[in-house]
């Protein structure tokens, strides 16, 4: 008797496209303090600040769901323009999205006791078209839960 072979359909992921994105954070992150010294002339120190959170992210349009990470930057002092609020990447091999975040001191501050809390729960962002694997945040938000 013939044995009969199986092909396997590669799995279609959906496109990502631009528009409305919703998510949950998974679980802990890690904090990142840290500094570097900027060959000059004139050499400057520059200090960097970010925070890495595991992530699901879901298409509003689409509502399929996609495994990723949240990196979440202060910027150095250095750099006072900002065309956009961050940018979301699609791994090329991997079936993972990353977001990052630029977000002020302020918030940055604000995040870390909502994260040492364990109270930031949800977020929401939107980006618009994006190229070579980066599409640009126009805007987000994060809840945090309260009892």
């Amino acid at each position: 008797m013939p044995r009969e072979t199986k092909r396997k359909t590669p799995l279609k992921l959906p496109d990502l496209r631009p528009g409305n994105w919703y998510g949950e954070i998974l679980g802990g992150c890690t904090i990142n303090f840290g500094q570097v010294v900027q060959p000059g002339p004139p050499r400057q120190s520059v200090e960097f600040t970010y925070m890495l959170m595991p992530a699901a992210f879901t298409m509003t349009e689409v509502g399929f769901t996609w495994p990723g990470v949240i990196m979440i930057m202060t910027p150095t002092p250095m750099k006072t323009e900002f065309l956009y609020a961050g940018h979301l990447f699609k791994a090329e091999h991997l079936l993972c999205l990353n977001l990052s975040l630029e977000v002020t001191r302020g918030q940055f501050s604000d995040m870390l006791r909502m994260v040492e809390a364990k109270r930031l729960r949800s977020f929401h962002f939107s980006v618009e078209d994006g190229t070579n694997g980066s599409w640009p945040v126009f805007s987000w938000g994060m809840s945090a839960a309260f009892a």
